[in-house]
């Protein structure tokens, strides 16, 4: 056969017909455009066709020529195939058919039943996940259902004292569900808590929650301080002012305790201190005006003391089910007693404004030095609690503080 140089040379005037990217419809579009030229006005395809006649023409023959010149060689060839097919056939296909044999008997009773039981626990993960989400949504949509119908049912009737502690521990439930649903720990251990929020009624639904949420916590703290203004509303009977602090409590407890202690504590310190600040203006009349302060803040503290200890917080995983107002108040307060916190705070105020009488001078300040040991006296007399006594005490050693 000859070299690969004389059958390029052979088909050296076909090389367009051998181009990878030969298109047929390309080449008989330039082939018409170059026998005919771009003035013609009349179309001319006899010239390109005869081209092509004479090239296949022209092909044939050398293929002819190349053949029969070569013809020891092809014969060779063709018979060293039918060879090698018979070797193959023969030899090497029986081969590989016991070579494959173990390889089919692992793919079939260990690789297949592999991927089918890939997909089966694919398949279970993802109705996992699906039934999470549904559970989680169910969670969701069964609060936020029951605060719809309580606010409607408020709306209608005027809603129970009851009603506000419900709808407390709902947004409570509701809160900890959305805070869960958005929290990195949580979503770094299950998708389902990122998929919830995907959710439009859920993931809508958080603002109005937030929003009302902290409408009750002002409901709850407008009516404390209204309520807790008199001694008189201060008793057990007082269902309204009950639930209220509850459900204050559960919402924010942190409000609970500044709303407590601002409309009891800091309402009868600010009180009692306007009345010792005039006193400090007539030291004769202090010690009348201290005994009614003392009075006063007795029975005020003796009547919240009562209703507070009576009154529990409600059952949850965060406290006992017996455990009282008061005592979850005195220890977040750190205290003994909250008509101890009240002294506390009065006799620094007392402090504060004996400081400023006795640095303005004149008359009030000269009266004040004059009787400054008859109304520690006095204090000594009328006061038990060593605690107390020593407060006020040291406020009023700044009569005589140079």
């Amino acid at each position: 056969m000859t070299s690969n140089g004389t059958q390029r040379n052979d088909l050296e005037d076909f090389e367009a017909y051998l181009e990878p990217d030969f298109d047929a419809i390309n080449f008989a579009n330039s082939l018409v455009i170059s026998t005919n030229g771009h003035d013609n006005n009349q179309l001319d395809l006899r010239t390109p066709l005869k081209k092509l006649k004479y090239d296949l023409v022209e092909l044939d023959k050398r293929m002819k020529w190349i053949s029969s010149t070569n013809y020891e060689s092809l014969t060779l060839n063709c018979a060293q195939i039918e060879q090698y097919k018979t070797i193959l056939n023969d030899r090497i296909n029986p081969q590989l058919v016991t070579i494959n044999r173990p390889f089919e008997k692992i793919r079939k009773e260990i690789l297949e039943p592999f991927d089918d039981a890939v997909k089966l626990n694919n398949a279970l993960k993802n109705l996992h996940q699906t039934l999470e989400l549904l559970r989680t949504a169910s969670f969701f949509v069964f609060i936020i259902q029951q605060l719809e119908e309580l606010q409607g049912s408020a709306a209608a009737t005027g809603g129970g004292d009851a009603d506000v502690v419900r709808a407390s521990r709902l947004y409570l439930q509701l809160m900890n569900l959305y805070e869960s649903a958005t929290s990195p720990n949580e979503s770094a251990k299950s998708d389902h808590s990122t998929n919830i929020m995907s959710i439009k009624l859920i993931r809508d639904y958080r603002a109005t929650a937030i929003t009302k949420r902290q409408s009750l916590i002002h409901q709850c703290s407008m009516l404390i301080n209204s309520e807790t203004n008199r001694s008189t509303s201060l008793n057990v009977k007082n269902l309204k002012l009950c639930h209220n602090l509850q459900a204050l409590h559960i919402l924010d407890p942190n409000e609970f305790y500044q709303v407590l202690d601002k409309s009891t504590i800091q309402r009868q310190v600010s009180t009692s201190g306007n009345q010792l600040a005039k006193a400090l203006q007539s030291p004769r009349n202090f010690t009348a005006i201290m005994t009614e302060v003392q009075q006063s803040s007795s029975n005020y503290f003796d009547k919240l003391d009562e209703v507070l200890t009576r009154w529990n917080l409600p059952h949850d995983s965060s406290n006992k089910s017996d455990e009282s107002l008061l005592s979850v108040s005195l220890n977040h307060y750190k205290a003994d007693s909250l008509s101890s916190i009240f002294w506390q705070k009065l006799a620094q105020q007392l402090k504060r404004n004996i400081v400023a009488t006795m640095a303005r001078g004149g008359p009030i300040a000269k009266n004040l030095k004059v009787y400054s040991q008859g109304l520690k006296n006095s204090i000594e007399d009328n006061f038990a609690n060593d605690t107390i006594k020593q407060g006020i005490l040291d406020a009023l050693s700044m009569i005589d503080y140079k």
